[in-house]
Parts: structure tokens; C-alpha cells; sequence
């Protein structure tokens, strides 16, 4: 039986999921490693041969499947947006949908890849009925950068993937869940999306990620990054510990994303006033901050969880990090 390679790229590591192509998605492997080059996408022909043979180490050292590899592509790379249109026929909504990408959507149209998704479509034409259709965008010039790299491998990707279409994905998040924000955790952002109904609304990107947390630590302790990475994650907010310096250290930072959570839930209610978000879900590895939950909680008055990933699976699942595999997890769940 075939197995799916699920890659999901970030500076900090490479997160690498291998599973059966089965109804179980059975886990084979499922891996972590850092990225010594800490970039998601290659910038130059140095940079690019670097990429290569990074990705050719790790599929090599660790026999890693590579008959069908899934990617995801960072937020930063891509655009997203809903747009409400007139009723239309599939045929005049793939002939209309050029055209109103270059209205919202800003990368110039000949280094556009666009794909869209009805999201809502009446069941008829009705009146001033309206449909939903979601567009996602992303520079062609650098998802053949991307491409290139697995190709230089003799890797053809048989999918390419938002993370956090991929991470909401995992989640397996239904129509009659509460309205949600999902927060995607990462070394140099944090990516938000807001679902309603089972759907996607909207989201965007934040410049706070856990590098700059871990920088302030590290100087503020003396220590090296390996070491701030376990202080932030063992010890966090939690304000009995180191008597309480830490907490002060990274208290400033939290409050920064907070602040952009709290301006979701207001954006989300001033367009929809009837709804109010009622949960935050987080993922990624900084997520497992000790006390971070409890603390946006008590700020924000919602309910914050982490996510599972691997709540509905079985094999070799690693035995910890568990929020760094939200994005796999998403992948190898595709249907393709």
C-alpha cells in the first residue's frame, strides 16, 4: 500500500509526516528536525541548492516515502479572501473569477496562481441572492522556487496547501461547532482565521512570533536559544517561577498577540453582530507555552484550547510536540 509524505517547512523546523494511504491515514513516521538554513522559501541560486540538499539529506537519512508529497505553503506567501458575488453558473463564475481576484487580491496577474472554492451558493437564483466563493492567491514566481526544489529530487508535489487551510483541516471542525479563531503559532508569525458555521471567514498574519520571544529570554537570562526555547515553553507565564522575571519578560509579547485576537473578535462582530466568537484554538510549537491558554482566556473571556491532531488516528505518533503536526495531520487528511 502506498504511503503520503505530508512536509510542512518553517524557519525554525521542518515538520515531516509519513502515513498510509489508508482509511485510518495509519501513522509511519513523523519527525521534527531544525532548519539550520531558517527560511521557508529559497531567495537565491545558494539558497536553493542549500534547500536541496537539506531536503535530499532528510529524505535519504530517514527513508522517507516520496511517491506522494504533500507541502504546505506559509501564509506569508499567500493571500486570502471571501468574496460575496451575484448568483452565478460554474461556467460564469470560472469565467468572472480573474477578474475579481485582481480587485482584492494584490499580485500582479501574470505571477498569479489562483485556485477559489464556492464556499456558500444558494440553491437557486434568487432575487439578490448571494454566493461566498474563497480565493487564494500566491506568487507563481515563488511556488516554482518551491517546486524546483522537489523536482531537483525527482519529486513531482501532489498537492500544495495553505497551512492554515491544512491546520483547520486537522481540526475537523463542524458546521455546528462554536464560532472559532484558529491560531497558528510560528517562529517568525502567527497566522489567524476566524470559522463561523463550519466556515472559513477570513484571516491574516501577525509579526509576533516566538523568535523574537525567545531572543528577549535569551538575552534577559544569558542564555542560548535552546535553552530560551525550554524556559518559554516550561516556564512561560507562569509567574512562581525564576520569581516572576520571566513572566515580565514575556508578558509584553503575549499582550501583542492578545491585542490582535482581540481586534478579530471585533472585526467578526461588527459584520456579524448576531454571532460572537465563543473559542480560540491553538497550534504550533510555541502554543505549548506553559500558562498561555489560561492567560488569553482571563484577558479575552473565551474559552482557549489546544489542538489534537492526532485525536483520530493511531501509529507511531510522537511521543510529544504534538502542536507542531496540526499542518501534517491536515495534509495527509486531503482528499485528493
Amino acid at each position: 500500500m502506498s504511503s503520503i509524505t505530508a512536509l510542512d517547512i518553517g524557519s525554525h523546523s521542518i515538520k515531516i509526516i509519513v502515513a498510509k494511504n489508508n482509511k485510518q491515514r495509519t501513522i509511519e513516521k513523523a519527525l521534527e528536525v531544525k532548519n539550520p538554513l531558517a527560511s521557508v522559501i529559497p531567495q537565491s541560486g545558494q539558497e536553493l541548492a542549500q534547500f536541496t540538499e537539506l531536503l535530499a539529506n532528510l529524505f535519504h537519512d530517514y527513508k522517507i516515502e516520496q511517491s506522494d508529497v504533500r507541502l504546505s505553503l506559509p501564509e506569508s506567501l499567500v493571500t486570502c479572501k471571501v468574496i460575496d458575488v451575484p448568483y452565478l453558473t460554474d461556467a460564469e463564475l470560472a469565467s468572472a473569477v480573474g477578474w475579481q481576484a485582481e480587485q482584492v487580491i494584490p499580485i500582479p496577474k501574470n505571477d498569479l496562481t489562483l485556485q477559489y472554492q464556492v464556499l456558500n451558493k444558494p440553491a437557486k437564483n434568487q432575487g439578490n441572492a448571494t454566493m461566498k466563493v474563497l480565493l487564494v492567491g500566491a506568487k507563481k514566481s515563488l511556488i516554482d522556487r518551491l517546486n524546483n526544489v522537489l523536482l531537483e529530487l525527482g519529486i513531482e508535489a501532489s498537492l500544495l496547501e495553505t497551512q492554515l487551510f491544512s491546520l483547520i483541516r486537522s481540526l475537523d471542525i463542524r458546521s455546528d461547532d462554536p464560532e472559532s479563531i484558529i491560531l497558528q503559532m510560528g517562529a517568525s508569525s502567527s497566522d489567524i482565521a476566524v470559522i463561523s458555521n463550519g466556515m472559513f471567514e477570513f484571516s491574516f498574519s501577525a509579526k509576533n512570533g516566538s523568535q523574537l520571544l525567545n531572543a528577549a529570554i535569551a538575552q534577559s537570562f544569558n542564555l542560548d536559544n535552546q535553552q530560551a526555547e525550554e524556559y518559554k515553553i516550561n516556564y512561560g507565564l507562569d509567574q512562581t517561577q525564576l520569581e516572576g522575571k520571566l513572566f515580565q519578560v514575556v508578558k509584553p509579547m503575549v499582550d501583542n498577540l492578545t491585542l490582535d485576537l482581540q481586534k478579530t473578535m471585533r472585526f467578526f462582530n461588527q459584520n456579524h453582530p448576531s454571532q460572537k466568537i465563543k473559542r480560540i484554538v491553538t497550534s504550533g510549537g510555541p502554543a505549548a507555552m506553559k500558562g498561555l491558554n489560561e492567560y488569553i482566556s482571563q484577558n479575552l473571556g473565551v474559552e482557549v484550547v489546544n489542538g489534537a491532531p492526532f485525536s483520530n488516528v493511531k501509529g507511531q505518533i510522537p511521543q510529544s510536540n504534538h502542536l507542531s503536526f496540526g499542518v501534517c495531520m491536515g495534509l495527509i487528511a486531503r482528499e485528493l
